[in-house]
């Protein structure tokens, strides 16, 4: 009897799927010399053993802004040993523990997994720092997660002070999807930062279309593509302008072509893909908290206030647990919440993402 995981077919398509994975780090990056040229300019003083820029990277998701900055990083490595570059996402270290435990030991020093505190683990982070001749350079991804907690922002007090307080240089560059990142920060953390903003605009279509191209050659053996794949499925994620949805979608289709035993991967398995993505954004929206529906079905179609989600659900929930809805929600891609400036201070709009 067979195994239930052997092949069904002998029909291959995929050549190397690893070109179609989120993780990939191209060699060279389409339409995205200008920003990553602006990186390079900030950052190079380090290889000279001077002090980098401070960098915020920042526009809607699948822009490059991630894949940039580690292209970069891996060119930094090749160019110069004066430097040594960490890449670190914060939805996964999202504690001061746990983000100067792993710059630590990233650095050399080995930190025991329990029996230090927080303070600790600092000192012995500075004092690596200092032991060494080159400049570590730190990439916080997802970055607004470190607003969250009082910890995480004093974290970046700290970081921001390693100048000042223990003569030492570090890189910092942070990538967020929220452009009012540095506005929320404390006045003194922003002001010791100096932060160069780099701006990532959405992809056209037609910038997609050449991104999955690049991406095909590699991916796919020849002729494996029906000539209206590529179109389709760029066009499917410019509404976004968002690659790695098209990228995605490509990887999807492929794959349930080779499981159909198809010679090509056609528009149908395209569009096969995706309706498995709508069936991931309604798994999504029927397992919400009573909360997080009641925000659903207050902002309907609309651009809401989260001051006037508060006002109409505040009777029977406290602002915080409005609050936690609210992120869980953005969170999920269920909806979106831009930060606008309003009077001095900054409140966001909240409307719903639309299903493509």
């Amino acid at each position: 009897m067979a195994n239930i995981f052997e092949s069904k077919g002998e029909n291959h398509i995929l050549k190397d799927e690893r070109f179609l994975y989120p993780e990939f780090v191209p060699e060279q990056l389409p339409f995205r010399d200008k920003e990553i040229g602006e990186m390079v300019f900030a950052l190079k003083p380090a290889t000279l053993g001077k002090k980098p820029t401070t960098l915020f990277l920042t526009g809607v998701p699948g822009t490059g802004k991630t894949v940039s900055s580690k292209h970069v990083l891996n060119e930094l490595g090749e160019y110069s040993d004066r430097t040594k570059c960490l890449y670190i996402n914060c939805f996964e270290f999202n504690s001061k523990h746990s983000i100067l435990s792993k710059a630590t030991n990233f650095l050399g020093y080995a930190v025991p997994t329990r029996g230090l505190s927080t303070e600790e683990i600092f000192e012995r982070f500075v004092a690596v720092t200092k032991s060494k001749e080159n400049i570590p350079i730190f990439i916080f991804d997802e970055a607004e997660q470190l607003l969250k907690q009082e910890d995480t922002k004093d974290l970046l007090y700290d970081l921001s002070r390693m100048g000042e307080r223990h003569k030492v240089f570090i890189g910092l560059v942070f990538i967020s999807n929220d452009n009012f990142f540095l506005s929320l920060l404390d006045d003194r953390v922003r002001s010791s930062m100096q932060a160069s903003t780099i701006n990532f605009e959405k992809y056209s279509s037609l910038q997609l279309k050449d991104i999955l191209k690049e991406r095909a050659k590699y991916a796919f053996f020849d002729n494996a593509l029906e000539d209206e794949v590529i179109p389709l499925a760029a066009a499917h994620a410019s509404k976004e302008g968002d690659a790695r949805v098209a990228i995605d979608v490509l990887l999807k289709a492929a794959r349930l072509a080779e499981n159909e035993n198809s010679k090509k991967v056609k528009v149908a398995h395209v569009r096969k893909a995706f309706m498995k993505e709508k069936v991931v954004k309604q798994e999504l929206s029927s397992n919400l908290s009573k909360q997080e529906q009641l925000i659903l079905d207050f902002v309907k179609n609309n651009e809401v206030t989260a001051g006037e989600i508060y006002l109409a659900l505040g009777k029977d929930f406290a602002e915080r647990t409005l609050r936690k809805a609210i992120n869980d929600l953005e969170d999920k891609k269920l909806i979106s919440a831009k930060k606008v400036k309003k009077g001095k201070g900054v409140t966001r709009v909240i409307s719903k993402v639309k299903k493509s």
